[in-house]
This record gives structure tokens, C-alpha cells and sequence, in this order.
């Protein structure tokens, strides 16, 4: 059986996990004060009882299960960890950890935490794991589960976080439908096609395409697409095939959302010396990045321990995006230069899927047709 591993925040580091333990000391109770009011009567009042002792709060523990691509994958898991630490220093709480090594473990490792009966809150990250959350939480209805990057409905006992998957790559995509055909850029050429590695046949991995893709249409009616499923979250090997074919038929950027299988479309970006554009600043490449697709998925975690610690939580979904800080496009570490006249387009037309004026599509089936009621103008 999988052991669970405990995290010792105040060594522990991003990438690099080494040690067990406590993630960090929770901090004991506060003592009630003894009640020293002057009575208001004349007479001498009657000494008072010494106050009783309240029981401390029993601290905050949450359970967390990581990706297949486990920790150091410098993209989603590594990212979701950064904001398990932040929790823990932020409200003083603990967690525990298990990086599964195939899909058919999420089930029986869920099931173990839920049997531990000491969890707040059992996290999952993936939406591979969807499957088994849900047989899971209909057996343990009194466990708190929580959902990251995927909607689950119907269950009293799981809150789901997710971004808008679309919002996430629109922005990039509006970018990379631009430099595709604009001379100022060095690695670009003159054929107008763009590709997107996809991970799965997924509604998050569907979505996150038909993101990029309706961007990359808005901006530029004309462009081409080409996309390919990858099949899962740790192939970088079966990416890079995918990427390696896509730049060769005339494709100068290629995007992805694939966990650590990234490292396989980043790596044919490199050999080919083109421009890429992934969803970690852990994976930047500051000669081929052209952007970073942003999740901000730190705030989940935080979001979701603070409303344990405030006694607030219940299941439910929650949708981020564009206008809450979640979903937006970074140029940290390229070297690149955007010119300012694209950036102010960005700005415009990011305010437009914040106000609500852009509504996206979310399935790269949809795009064509969105795309034909939708196209920017200055």
C-alpha cells in the first residue's frame, strides 16, 4: 500500500520534496481570560468560579493527492503544492500526500485516506480523477472532499474549484494569432498555422483548446489549426512526436496543457527553434516561450482551507476566470519582446471576456461557428 507522506513546511522546497513529517506545529488554542469586571452591586460580591477551560480547536488537516506526473513535474502538481504551503503558512494547518503512478490507484488511495477519518478535507487535483471521487464520496458521505480544475454537481460532500478552462489560453491565443503573421518576429513564418497538443478527450482538456483556438480565430479569421490528443498527463515522449509533426507541416507556435508531457512539446520547440507556449513559468524557455497560459491555481488551495478555518465551507462549484485574477496570459522570464501595440490589444480584449462581452466556446468543435459571429475590431 501506497505510505501517506507528510510535508515539513519549513523545509520543505517547490520541486524538490525529500522529508516526511509535519507540514508545520499548529498554534495551541488561546486560553480563556478569567472574567476580572468589578460587579456592579454594593455589596461584596460572591468570589467567581475559576472559568472553565475550553477544549482546543482541533487543528486543520487536509489530505491531498497529486497527479501522475507526481511532484517536480514543474507544472500543475508543483504548482497546486505552492499553494498547500501558502495554506499552511498562511492559517498554520498540516496536510498529508500521495503521488499516485497510474490512474488505477486514485480509488483505492482515496479510499484510505477517507477510512483515516482525520482529514477536513480529502483534495483531489486531476480531472482523471473524477471517476473515483465520485464512488468514493457516495461511500463516504460524511467526508469532506474537494474537486480541483473540474465541476462535480449533485454531491453534498464535495466543493469543486476550477478555472474557466477556455479564459485560461484565450489570451494566448489572441497572441499567438498575431505573431503568426506579424514580421516583427523573429521564429515566425509566413504559412499562418498554429497547433495545440492536447491531453485528453476531456471536457478541461476540450476546453482548454477550444480557448486557444477561438483567440488565435478572433484575432485572425484566417489561421489554421492543428491539434492532436496526447492520451495522458506524463507522455512527453508521445507530445513530442505530436509537436515535432505539427511544426513541420508549417506550424510556428505550438501550445499545450499536458502536465509534465509539456516537456515533450518544449523539447521540439528547442530542436526546431520555434516558439511554444505552455501553462507553467516553471517550464519557460526564454528563447521559444512566447507566453505562459496562467492558472493561477495556488488561490484554490488558499480557498479552499480558509473557508475550513472559517467554518464556511460547502460543496458546490466555483468558477474562475479572466475577471477574477485566476485566468490571464505572463511573459515572466521571455525574452521576446511584445511590442505595445499587441499588448494594448491584449488589455482590450482581455476587458471584453471580463465584462462579460466575450462569452467562449468550449469545445474546439464549437470555434468555427463561435468565431464567425466573433472577430475583433480596433
Amino acid at each position: 500500500m501506497k505510505k501517506f507522506f507528510s510535508l515539513t513546511l519549513a523545509v520543505v522546497m517547490l520541486i524538490a520534496l525529500c522529508s516526511c513529517g509535519q507540514t508545520q506545529a499548529p498554534a495551541p488554542a488561546e486560553t480563556p481570560k478569567e472574567n476580572t469586571e468589578v460587579p456592579a452591586a454594593t455589596q461584596p460580591a460572591e468570589p467567581a468560579a475559576p472559568a472553565a477551560s475550553e477544549p482546543e480547536a482541533k487543528p486543520i488537516k487536509f489530505a491531498i493527492m497529486f497527479g501522475v506526473g507526481g511532484l517536480g513535474d514543474m507544472a500543475f502538481n508543483d504548482e497546486v503544492n505552492e499553494g498547500c504551503i501558502m495554506a499552511c503558512d498562511q492559517f498554520g494547518v498540516t496536510y498529508d500526500y500521495c503521488e499516485p503512478t497510474d490512474v488505477s490507484e486514485f480509488e483505492t488511495q482515496l479510499r484510505a485516506y477517507a477510512d483515516a477519518g482525520e482529514y477536513d478535507t480529502i483534495i483531489a487535483i486531476s480531472t482523471e480523477m473524477v471517476d473515483a471521487l465520485k464512488m468514493v464520496a457516495e461511500d463516504y458521505p460524511e467526508q469532506r472532499f474537494c474537486m480541483l480544475d473540474s465541476a462535480i454537481e449533485g454531491y453534498d460532500n464535495i466543493h469543486c474549484l476550477t478555472a474557466s478552462h477556455p479564459e485560461q489560453h484565450f489570451l494566448s491565443g489572441v497572441l499567438a494569432g498575431i505573431v503568426t503573421q506579424d514580421d516583427r518576429f523573429a521564429l515566425a513564418n509566413e504559412d499562418n498555422k498554429l497547433g495545440f497538443c492536447i491531453a485528453m478527450d476531456t471536457p478541461t482538456s476540450n476546453a482548454q483548446a477550444a480557448g486557444f483556438l477561438a483567440g488565435a480565430k478572433y484575432i485572425n479569421p484566417e489561421v489554421e489549426f492543428m491539434t492532436s490528443y496526447i492520451g495522458g498527463y506524463n507522455d512527453p515522449a508521445t507530445a513530442k512526436e505530436l509537436a515535432t509533426t505539427m511544426y513541420e507541416r508549417g506550424a510556428d507556435i505550438v501550445s499545450t496543457n499536458s502536465g509534465s508531457s509539456a516537456n515533450g512539446v518544449f523539447n521540439a520547440a528547442r530542436e526546431l527553434d520555434k516558439y511554444v507556449i505552455g501553462t507553467s513559468l516553471g517550464m519557460v524557455d526564454g528563447d521559444h516561450s512566447l507566453c505562459t497560459s496562467m492558472k493561477y491555481v495556488q488561490n484554490f488551495i488558499v480557498a479552499e482551507i480558509r473557508a475550513l478555518v472559517e467554518d464556511n465551507w460547502g460543496p458546490g462549484v466555483d468558477v474562475y476566470g479572466i475577471k477574477d485574477g485566476v485566468c490571464d496570459y505572463s511573459l515572466k522570464g521571455v525574452n521576446t519582446e511584445i511590442p505595445q501595440d499587441i499588448i494594448d490589444k491584449l488589455d482590450h480584449i482581455k476587458s471584453l471576456v471580463a465584462d462579460g462581452t466575450l462569452v467562449l466556446p468550449t469545445h474546439p468543435s464549437e470555434v468555427d461557428a463561435w468565431a464567425a459571429e466573433n472577430t475583433y475590431t480596433e
